[in-house]
């Protein structure tokens, strides 16, 4: 008896100091509308225009509107290294590093309230006798790498949309 009151009583705390569970779905709504507040700007580029794309759909999956309070200014550029490059000059395995910088500008005053960059690399398999299965293996690394660097920036744009958050004590 004595241990239930005092579960009930823990319980009863625990809801009044304001605990919010992060997978709750009040969070993931109000996290989403966060999100949804950014515009993305990318370079002009076919791979810049990939990446907005992909940032846009995983910031802003419903495609919901939203005053657009920041503007996420994005720049991407891509390399490939190759790897394990033997004496006759062919290569084994081969990297894609994705090397993007950032800035996220708040519309009102144009002012930049953050900047940084990320680098992301996807491989990928190279085989001397088989041309297709390599271009089918470069192109799968291009995509997985573009969608793993659009995560990074929501992940990223979260975390500093609810720093903003925190500093101004009111949403976005």
């Amino acid at each position: 008896m004595m241990r239930t009151a005092l579960l009930i009583a823990a319980l009863l705390t625990l809801a009044a100091c304001g605990f919010q569970p992060v997978h709750g779905r009040a969070y993931r709504a109000q996290q989403d509308l966060d999100l949804s507040s950014v515009r993305i700007e990318t370079n002009t580029s076919r791979l810049g225009q990939l990446l907005k794309a992909e940032i846009e759909r995983g910031a802003n999956p419903d495609y919901e509107r939203a005053e657009k309070l920041y503007t996420l200014q994005v720049q991407v550029a891509e390399s490939e290294i190759y790897l394990f490059v033997n004496p006759d000059g062919t290569a084994g395995r081969g990297d894609i590093e994705y090397r993007s910088t950032y800035q996220l500008v708040r519309n009102l005053d144009r002012k930049a309230v953050a900047q940084g960059n990320i680098i992301r690399t996807a491989s990928y398999n190279i085989s001397e006798t088989a041309d297709y299965a390599t271009y089918v293996s470069e192109e799968d690394a291009r995509k997985r790498g573009i969608i793993e660097l659009a995560q990074d920036y929501k992940l990223r744009m979260a975390n500093l949309l609810a720093q903003l958050n925190a500093k101004t004590g009111s949403g976005v």
